[in-house]
């Protein structure tokens, strides 16, 4: 009579539970999201929903996605036509950008510290608008229209970017104080506004959803690991 190997079980079962988080951690990445303040923009016309997505691919490799929906009143109208952020400790050094919207052009090259101007608000190091213009650009019917979303993918490159998470993007401040400001233009009265971002919200339940499901199959696999282990197999007997 003899039982199976319970340590090596118990070593794989470690080994897939380190495996389980750092690929869900790498797939999923933390979000945060957050809102306009429309009490401190420039007109009171705009708002919007953000959320902020980071994915971490190695120290020097990284992904920060923005999604945004346009949640102006809908009586007057407004497209969002840009958006700024900036970068935490300097630690960027290189962005592309990916886009729903193919018209949004990256803002902040080459260097990507302090060459985007949205006064009042101060000045930022990355971001997109419609022709590479964060005041301007093409046609404001071209952005993101009231009800409607929109997602943009950075790829970064740098250093420490392991050091980073989405708060980092929140709490990386301009001179005025914000982390991150929309422009909208196009609103049925002829107005513009720019509208910073205001204090952020729960991060996404899905996010929490996807980790109990993981959660639930590490239990559920441990669970059979133990079972299996405390099974007694029969001596092979000799004729």
């Amino acid at each position: 009579m003899y039982k199976l190997n319970s340590k090596k079980y118990r070593i794989t079962f470690l080994a897939i539970t380190i495996f389980t988080f750092f690929a869900f951690y790498g797939a999923i990445g933390y979000a945060d999201t957050f809102t306009g303040d429309v009490s401190r923009s420039t007109n009171g016309l705009g708002d919007f929903i953000g959320e902020f997505t980071y994915r971490l691919f190695s120290p020097t490799a990284a992904e920060l996605d923005v999604t945004l929906k346009n949640t102006s009143p809908s009586s007057n109208g407004g497209f969002l036509t840009g958006f700024v952020f900036n970068n935490p400790n300097n630690f960027i050094t290189n962005v592309s950008l990916t886009g729903s919207n193919s018209l949004f052009k990256l803002l902040g090259r080459p260097i990507f510290q302090d060459t985007i101007s949205a006064s009042p608000f101060g000045r930022y190091d990355i971001g997109a608008a419609l022709g590479g213009d964060f005041l301007g650009g093409s046609s404001p019917a071209k952005g993101i229209g009231v009800g409607e979303t929109a997602s943009f993918g950075f790829t970064l490159t740098g250093n420490n970017l392991d050091q980073l998470d989405t708060s980092s993007f929140i709490q990386a401040r301009s001179n005025e104080g914000e982390f991150f400001v929309t422009r909208f233009r196009g609103f049925n009265d002829g107005g513009s506004d720019k509208v910073p971002g205001g204090v952020a919200a729960v991060p996404e339940p899905n996010v929490f959803l996807l980790l109990l499901f993981g959660l639930a199959g590490i239990a559920s696999y441990k669970k059979k690991i133990t079972k299996l282990c405390n099974v007694k197999m029969p001596a092979n007997k000799i004729s």
